[in-house]
């Protein structure tokens, strides 16, 4: 879990964790600067639970670096992802580690709800039943706060350092790696994610640039296959904001 000045929302988000009906889990918590409560709300909830250990990012400031920082620490042999105003619902874990060790699968994700600053209840999110790294090149499919993935089989996977889409980079470099050819979805929603207008995800007007160059980077693209792959993502993005149950009807069947 990295953290920059999320007081407003941390401790709903630890206390996601801590209601999982899974409870041999570690949550590690990287402040990556905070000028506000964010690093003493965590300390606190370390005081109190030997399971959550709170550090601070030694790597470049950043989500990626905060994350990664946590990567080195952790002992956990499955490896998940929750930033510090998104919610895990209480049988995240338990159903989708269920879910990978009875089909063997080493790397899953799953639907997501969306709810606005406040908390309420938007909308529901869904993907594919599996991805690969072609699929995923036409979008992200996997939201990182339902991803999930078996360090023993994968490795531990550092994100690359890019300022935005950095998760979905990661999971070109996994899909693209030697080791894992697909992700697979559970199809139930798991986690909340909070639309919000702080961060830097609430910025879109670079999103493509970054989209397009983890394509290149991540995705083994070249410039032209990247060009025609970010148009098409234009037009699943547009289909995703305006019509989403389309959206969800459509991407349940690729």
């Amino acid at each position: 879990m990295p953290t920059y000045n999320a007081s407003r929302f941390i401790s709903e988000s630890i206390e996601s964790v801590k209601a999982q009906t899974y409870q041999n889990w570690e949550l590690i918590i990287c402040d990556d600067g905070s000028t506000d409560d964010s690093i003493k709300i965590a300390q606190d909830y370390s005081a109190r639970d030997p399971r959550i250990l709170v550090i601070n990012n030694k790597y470049t400031k950043g989500a990626p670096g905060a994350r990664n920082s946590c990567l080195d620490v952790s002992e956990g042999r499955y490896i998940a992802f929750l930033d510090a105003d998104d919610l895990w619902l209480p049988s995240k874990l338990e159903l989708q580690i269920n879910f990978m060790i009875s089909n063997m699968y080493s790397f899953v994700y799953s639907y997501h709800e969306i709810m606005d600053e406040g908390g309420g209840f938007v909308s529901e999110c869904r993907a594919p039943g599996a991805v690969d790294a072609k699929l995923m090149k036409v979008s992200n499919f996997i939201p990182c706060l339902t991803a999930l993935y078996d360090s023993y089989t994968v490795g531990k996977v550092y994100q690359p350092d890019i300022i935005k889409r950095n998760d979905f980079a990661l999971w070109l470099k996994i899909l693209n790696g030697e080791k894992v050819e697909r992700a697979y979805c559970l199809p139930l929603s798991t986690a909340r994610y909070r639309v919000n207008s702080y961060g830097l995800s609430s910025n879109k007007r670079d999103a493509l640039k970054y989209f397009n160059r983890c394509l290149i980077e991540y995705g083994n693209c070249n410039s032209f296959e990247a060009y025609i792959y970010s148009a098409i993502y234009l037009v699943v993005v547009a289909i995703k904001k305006k019509f989403n149950f389309i959206y969800n009807f459509l991407v349940v069947k690729l």
